[in-house]
């Protein structure tokens, strides 16, 4: 997998085995609705497996990321694609993202938990209030009934604004 856009365009990304990774196309389409809205911003990349969209946002010109993200192994990885890209501005935080204490607020807030555990609500639940924006990646057979939806085979995109 390869960062899709911006500085870091084409460097590849380790990917950790066993996550289901958000593909280009998927990331690609959210760049596009956030649009400039990336540009400056600190974000939260919760359940964050590799850091994609988090390095994505980096990449395109965020000065800031949190990434959350429970599983050690994974952890290391997303550190040493930190490292590749000599990412500045990043905290890597090895824990459970919905035991994640925030006391900040974020611009951006990306979610891609685990699909068809209940996990969309919850996430809206704890961090709406925390972010500008909220993306929530889940599972078609997770439908939400607040935000904007978009559809992408057997993934839907779900963006909150709180602008």
């Amino acid at each position: 997998m390869r960062i899709i856009g911006g500085r870091y365009k084409g460097y590849e990304i380790k990917m950790p085995k066993r996550i289901r990774p958000t593909s280009g196309l998927v990331r690609e389409s959210i760049f596009n609705v956030i649009g400039n809205s990336i540009y400056r911003v600190r974000v939260l990349d919760l359940f964050c497996g590799s850091g994609a969209m988090g390095l994505e946002a980096l990449s395109r010109g965020a000065k800031g990321a949190t990434f959350v993200e429970k599983n050690k192994r994974v952890v290391k990885i997303l550190m040493e694609n930190i490292k590749k890209l000599d990412c500045s501005h990043v905290n890597v935080i090895n824990m459970d993202a919905m035991r994640f204490p925030l006391d900040a607020r974020y611009d951006i807030i990306f979610a891609d938990p685990p699909y068809d555990r209940g996990y969309p609500e919850r996430i809206i639940k704890k961090f709406s209030k925390f972010g500008k924006i909220i993306v929530i990646e889940h599972s078609i057979r997770e439908t939400l009934d607040v935000g904007e939806t978009r559809r992408y085979g057997d993934t839907l995109v779900t963006y909150i604004w709180n602008l």
